[in-house]
């Protein structure tokens, strides 16, 4: 049961990732778009790189929705993770 909350977790912070990314292009921001690509190949630091900046640019793109939907997918997968470890399952 927990790892498909997970797996769920998992692809909607995918999609949210993906949304930021297309943000990104969008805005004239291509250069950290692929930047941020780039990086999730690279020791998976682009997903924390687009989780921050689009945070800070949130409310000038109007993404506060999907922003807060990713950092609750977040949070969701550090808890079950928790509880994974916490129960041994």
């Amino acid at each position: 049961m927990l790892q498909t909350i997970g797996a769920v977790l998992g692809i909607v912070s995918l999609l949210c990732y993906l949304f930021v990314i297309y943000q990104m292009f969008n805005n004239a921001e291509s250069t950290m778009a692929i930047v941020c690509l780039i990086g999730v190949c690279l020791l998976g630091l682009g997903g924390i790189v687009a989780f921050i900046y689009g945070w800070m640019k949130a409310q000038e793109w109007e993404i506060v929705p999907i922003m807060g939907i990713w950092s609750g997918c977040v949070a969701g997968q550090i808890v079950v993770i928790a509880i994974q470890v916490l129960t041994g399952g």
